[in-house]
């Protein structure tokens, strides 16, 4: 293994390597297809937009208090406590606060008068048809995402002129092969993600990069080592020391995530398979593709380490991740309620918007959009082409 100077803290080796995405919740299937049941549909409206912009606000930070609180203290001081806040971190945040590799990028953008680099790998085309009803198109659930991270970067700018942007390297082709997803999809996807971007006029605020494009100069040494891991991890799933019960995890997590959409399965067939029921030719077969789809995965993300890609393309970064991690590093909550209400990724399901009274504000969890279609409290809230972007709940009279 390469050596890690001090300065690199190698970020994608290390802790959780796929969000926990499974969906064995026994009591979350119902009985028979929600999907034939009748469901209250209405298109995007005015009032959406509130409603939107509701869910984008961090509900438990209280910003006038973060400001008083850390007024007396140096810039570079007051943007690490943001961004290392509870509200938007979510790995250790004493761990993180002990580490001067990212508070010295900080003040070392500061003393320039440059913007914060926030460097963030996310944004990918997941085709499990329990977790969407429809193709993986952006919905609300990334709208919101992009709009909480604009939102960070304006925080970011009251505190210092010069703000911050977030570089998101999305990587849906870059994971197509062990996911099972066409090359179009996945880039019509990042082609709407970027439109998006522009419709929300967050484009100074938030840069999109494709991480397949970024490895593509290096790809002689990319390809040696992708193929060195893939042959590892396909001999020996536990050849980098990962735990037999983190596999396990992982192994659940990559069926729920590889393109089981093209075979068009029943309902019948997708609660047994995903419901951890399920037995037999059709069952085995999934679990076949999941072991060799994650040994993919692996060794993907194991080729992009030894290539140490953050450090040669965004040098000055601040490395930010969707995962779970036991190293000083940004977890990222993507949008408010991640890690608190809601651990979904938004391409992993659908966005539910509820209204909470104790902050008097809706908020926005994601959720597989199998386990809420169908039902009454629920209205469907589509796009001028059909496309769901999120459900509404009712409420109360």
């Amino acid at each position: 293994m390469n050596y890690l100077a001090p300065s690199y803290i190698d970020v994608g080796r290390d802790g959780e390597a796929i969000s926990d995405a499974r969906l064995s919740f026994h009591d979350a299937w119902p009985e028979t297809d929600p999907r034939l049941q009748p469901q209250k549909t209405r298109p995007t409206a005015p009032e959406d937009e509130q409603i939107l912009a509701e869910c984008v606000h961090i509900r438990r930070l209280d910003w006038e208090a973060f400001q008083k609180k850390t007024a007396g203290k140096p810039v570079h001081e007051r943007i690490f406590e943001l961004i290392n806040h509870r509200t938007i971190q979510f790995n250790s945040r004493s761990r993180y606060a002990e580490s001067e590799i990212w508070k010295g990028r900080i003040r070392e953008a500061c003393g320039k008068g440059e913007p914060i680099s926030i460097l963030l790998p996310v944004f990918c085309v997941i085709r499990n048809p329990v977790k969407r009803l429809q193709l993986t198109v952006p919905t609300t659930a990334e709208e919101v995402s992009l709009r909480h991270m604009a939102n960070i970067a304006e925080m970011i700018r009251q505190l210092y002129p010069a703000g911050a942007v977030f570089h998101l390297v999305t990587d849906s082709t870059f994971y197509g092969l062990p996911f099972g997803v066409t090359a179009v999809e996945a880039l019509r996807y990042v082609d709407l993600l970027r439109q998006m971007v522009e419709t929300i006029g967050c484009g100074d605020t938030i840069k999109l990069h494709d991480m397949a494009q970024i490895l593509s100069g290096r790809f002689e040494e990319f390809q040696a080592s992708f193929e060195h891991w893939s042959a590892r991890f396909h001999d020996d799933p536990f050849a980098d020391g990962l735990s037999p019960e983190s596999h396990d995890v992982w192994l659940a997590s990559m069926a729920a995530s590889i393109n089981t959409a093209k075979r068009q399965l029943g309902y019948d067939a997708l609660r047994e398979q995903f419901g951890g029921t399920g037995a037999g030719k059709a069952t085995e077969e999934l679990h076949r593709r999941a072991r060799a789809g994650l040994a993919e995965y692996r060794a993907l993300k194991a080729a992009a380490a030894d290539l140490r890609w953050e450090e040669e393309f965004f040098p000055s970064a601040l490395r930010a991740t969707i995962h779970t991690k036991g190293i000083p590093v940004l977890g990222l909550r993507l949008y408010p309620e991640y890690k608190l209400r809601s651990n979904l990724l938004p391409y992993h399901g659908i966005g539910v918007i509820r209204f909470g009274p104790k902050y008097k504000l809706h908020y926005m969890t994601v959720e597989p959009e199998m386990f809420v279609c169908g039902r009454d409290e629920f209205t469907r809230i589509t796009d001028r082409d059909g496309y769901t972007m999120h459900y509404l709940e009712d409420r109360p009279a």
